[in-house]
């Protein structure tokens, strides 16, 4: 569980070192109508964070243990992503990060073992959730690297 608590440390400090450095005039431009700007992908990353958590939270406090995929794209509509603060993003993302690590350590052994059902992902347990975490970080920071090659241009 360390070694997965780390790498989830680590992947957030490498998509936050290159959304730091992007140009302010690049936040919100969007490499075209469908794709996310760099400011959605880090409020996709928040609210996705969040969601974990809550789902963390199922897992231990209840007996519903089923989990449905978001809409990302509706989501971001909904909640007005572009329109949000980049640099408060970031924040508060890295805080909603402290708070994950916090809530994994604070939890036994048996208790990482609790299993869930994902509709994309089928059984999870928290390391697997660490994993899927770990994972979508990178998935974003590839995104990232790729909408400001696009919208540089």
């Amino acid at each position: 569980m360390k070694e997965k608590l780390q790498k989830l440390q680590q992947t957030i400090k490498q998509v936050t070192s290159f959304a730091e450095r992007i140009p302010e005039g690049l936040y919100t431009v969007k490499p075209d109508q469908i794709a996310f700007s760099v400011n959605e992908i880090i409020y996709h990353l928040l609210e996705v964070e969040h969601l974990w958590q809550r789902r963390i939270h199922q897992l231990l406090h209840t007996e519903d243990r089923h989990f449905q995929q978001i809409d990302p794209d509706a989501l971001a509509k909904e909640h007005h992503y572009n329109e949000k603060p980049y640099l408060e993003g970031i924040a508060k993302w890295k805080a909603a990060r402290e708070e994950t690590v916090k809530l994994i350590e604070g939890m036994t052994p048996e208790q990482h073992q609790i299993k869930g059902v994902h509709s994309r992902y089928g059984e999870v347990d928290t390391h697997r959730i660490l994993e899927i975490m770990t994972d979508h970080d990178l998935q974003h920071l590839r995104q990232m690297e790729r909408t400001v090659k696009q919208v540089s241009k």
